[in-house]
């Protein structure tokens, strides 16, 4: 890493995790049968100094050894590529603002073909963003809409004002986008999230973001063999940053505010992709002699719409 980005360091779980999915992407991106396609995404990988070697492309998995099995899973691809589509929809069909929380290292921005104007918000912690757009500029890429930049981190600080600072328009129906912040966030913050998500949506706004029901983090949570990325990464960017405190579910929270709420699968979501994570997952629960919790709701991804 070069000396103006000393101070962020991926020994930093947030830093680790958005290297992570940056690699996740950069494999998906060179599947034949690929559901995303993120050219950027190699740079990033190789401009970030991990204990650790990630890899960027399908035939460095096995030589990458447990850092390679981290990413091998298609689910980085299946959930890039279901928030990708949500996107796409939601600004074909007039919704011409947009809000990533904690967009890590993606670059919808430039990888997407947006079919019409668009404003893109991403909330992102300063440090991170400051990285990412050094490897941006050094790529000379350019943005396919309108990209602005928050720097705040939307899972520890007040992000609304800045959001206001930024260029955000509350007049105008918005897409918000959130993939896994939900697993980190207290009780508090996620319901400070759902609120001002709420006052800041014209009626039309959308929202989609990783959804795992609390009974299936709180399981995870107490199966550190499944989670601990310790031994690989250095840090564990798994179980151990999941907050598990009670709280009211978020599709139940989003309904009692007046919003339209639908639960895809994970599994499904494949499936519909073409591609099927059933083999995948039991896998690893057979090899662990551990059997996956049923949940009364799925394990994927929640959709809400404000009506108009």
């Amino acid at each position: 890493m070069s000396e103006e980005h000393a101070g962020w360091t991926v020994s930093d779980t947030v830093g680790l995790s958005a290297v992570v999915n940056c690699s996740a992407r950069s494999v998906e991106s060179d599947r034949p049968d690929k559901l995303i396609n993120d050219p950027l995404a190699a740079r990033f990988v190789h401009a970030v100094r991990i204990p650790t070697k990630l890899p960027t492309r399908v035939d460095e998995l096995e030589r990458s050894g447990a850092a390679g099995a981290m990413v091998a899973s298609r689910f980085g691809g299946i959930r890039a590529r279901v928030m990708d589509d949500f996107l796409l929809e939601a600004n074909s069909q007039g919704v011409d603002q947009a809000v990533i929380f904690s967009p890590g290292f993606d670059t919808r921005a430039y990888r997407l073909d947006w079919p019409s104007e668009m404003d893109l918000y991403e909330v992102e912690q300063p440090s991170l963003l400051g990285l990412k757009d050094k490897v941006l500029r050094e790529a000379h890429a350019e943005p396919r809409c309108t990209r602005h930049v928050v720097g705040v981190d939307p899972r520890r600080d007040q992000w609304e004002s800045s959001l206001h600072t930024a260029g955000f328009d509350i007049s105008r129906p918005t897409a918000w986008v959130a993939e896994g912040i939900l697993l980190y966030l207290s009780a508090q913050g996620e319901a400070d999230l759902f609120a001002a998500i709420h006052k800041l949506s014209a009626p039309g706004s959308r929202l989609a973001m990783q959804y795992m029901p609390a009974d299936l983090i709180r399981w995870f949570a107490q199966r550190t063999t499944l989670t601990d990325t310790t031994e690989t990464l250095g840090a564990d960017i798994g179980g151990v940053n999941w907050n598990t405190e009670p709280r009211q579910a978020a599709p139940a929270r989003l309904k009692a505010a007046g919003w339209e709420v639908r639960l895809d699968s994970v599994m499904d979501r494949g499936l519909a992709l073409g591609v099927s994570l059933h083999e995948e997952f039991s896998a690893v629960g057979n090899d662990a002699g551990i059997e996956f919790p049923v949940s009364d709701e799925p394990d994927g991804f929640l959709f809400g719409t404000l009506p108009r």
